[in-house]
């Protein structure tokens, strides 16, 4: 079982001190009620031990002002049981068949049970007078909440005390407990810092408690702190990329899209037979763009899109249409070879379409004028295989090692992130991308599993 080291130090500490204080406070307290308790009766029995002792007629009057300076209820009874004179309403209950004091001087009436006579509850002494006097008997009744109310009112300041003390108590534990808790938070911080250049494992005890994990955590640290460098690397490049490409995508597609409409509404109001075919081109060139785009705004959000099945046959159809302006434009010569058995992929298209477009403009851009692209796939055992060949002279030799990498190009005017869509489309989709040299042709291959 684990124990830590702040549990080992405080929980002993505070346990006892807590025991101590709390006993300290229950005894104080009970002392206290017991104390009042008896000034409480011996004011009671030097306010009636007059009454009893003296022999002068009793009545109600003398009764009510009985009852006025010490707060009990009497009933004085004749030598024949009758009662003469109470403070009580009537009926006056028959208080012989009671449980009484013993005593003839009030001494154990707080030990007496308490009877309910009404609604309130009484402790009643039974007081023997002068046979001289009118009234044999007195009887007296405390209320039980007077004796109630005066043992609180003496034990509140100890328990107030107390209570007070265990306060500050726990407090003082707590912020012990903190101090303790943040020396080894620094401690392990130290041991943190030194992870990141001195190389050293520490020997790891035995004993379960936070040494012992800040030990594990130091030779864990030394043991990936390689691996860990290269994956912060990547990782920070791929969140710049995503603020970068999202950024870039927004505009480009605000602009992209006022361009369209302006297109557009030209072009409804040229409408006719003559009307010029370069319009035509601008408006599929601005699909292009618009493709192009959302694969950034995809690669910039990290968001899941909806999947559905696509036709490799139609993709490919679908982005030799979109480039087919470019081609033309460029002197490029386009070939699509579209396999006999049509195979399906389960993906995101407009990311799918994306990804092959970059590699499609890109192998036009090698390729140059009078060179020649084209697109095709295949299927093997296990995989879907697309292809995009141009004969151009392939990836300089100074990027070959980095190609795929944000920011990675050797054109003058690119940013290197269309290799980098195009790979993280294809490990979204469980693939990869891939390329090679075949004779005179560059061969970049996007595999998907089949």
């Amino acid at each position: 079982m684990r124990w830590s080291i702040r549990n080992q130090i405080l929980l002993p500490f505070a346990g006892v001190t807590l025991l101590s204080v709390l006993a300290a406070t229950m005894a104080a307290a009970w002392f206290a009620a017991r104390a009042q308790e008896q000034t409480q009766l011996s004011a009671l029995q030097q306010v009636v031990g007059t009454l009893a002792q003296s022999s002068f007629p009793i009545n109600d009057t003398v009764l009510a002002q009985m009852r006025g300076l010490s707060g009990a209820h009497f009933v004085a009874v004749d030598s024949q049981g009758t009662p003469i004179a109470s403070t009580l309403p009537p009926p006056v209950p028959d208080l012989e068949s009671l449980p009484l004091s013993p005593s003839t001087d009030l001494s154990t009436l707080p030990q007496v049970p308490a009877v309910q006579l009404d609604t309130t509850r009484y402790r009643i002494a039974r007081l023997e007078r002068n046979p001289t006097s009118n009234a044999q008997t007195l009887y007296v009744l405390s209320p039980e909440k007077s004796w109630n109310a005066a043992r609180w009112q003496a034990a509140v300041y100890p328990l107030s005390v107390g209570a007070l003390s265990v306060f500050l108590t726990a407090g003082l534990a707590f912020l012990i407990s903190q101090r303790i808790s943040r020396r080894l938070r620094n401690l392990q911080s130290q041991a943190a810092a030194i992870a990141a250049g001195d190389f050293r494992e520490i020997p790891v005890q035995t004993r379960n408690d936070e040494l012992r994990d800040l030990e594990i955590s130091v030779n864990r640290m030394t043991s990936r702190l390689r691996e860990l460098e290269g994956t912060i690397a990547r990782s920070e490049r791929e969140r710049l990329l995503a603020q970068l490409a999202g950024g870039l995508a927004h505009q480009l597609r605000n602009a992209a899209t006022g361009a369209k409409l302006a297109l557009q509404l030209h072009a409804r109001r040229c409408s006719g037979a003559g009307q010029d075919q370069s319009i035509t081109v601008a408006l599929r060139q601005l699909a292009l763009l618009e493709t192009q785009v959302r694969g950034l705004l995809s690669l910039g959000r990290n968001e899941a899109r909806p999947q559905a099945a696509l036709s490799v046959n139609a993709l490919l159809k679908d982005v030799a249409e979109l480039i087919t302006p470019a081609c033309e434009h460029g002197g490029v010569r386009l070939a699509v070879a579209s396999p006999e058995v049509d195979s399906q992929l389960k993906g995101d298209p407009g990311a799918l379409q994306a990804a092959l477009l970059n590699l499609a403009l890109n192998a036009i851009e090698a390729a140059g004028p009078h060179g020649a692209v084209s697109l095709g796939a295949r299927q093997s055992a296990s995989s879907i295989l697309v292809e995009v060949r141009d004969n151009g002279p392939g990836p300089a030799p100074a990027v070959v090692a980095s190609l795929g990498q944000p920011f990675v190009t050797t054109k003058p005017e690119g940013v290197g992130l269309g290799l980098t869509l195009v790979r993280q489309v294809a490990q979204d989709h469980q693939g990869e991308l891939t390329w090679r040299r075949d004779g005179a042709e560059t061969v970049f291959t996007l595999s998907f599993p089949v």
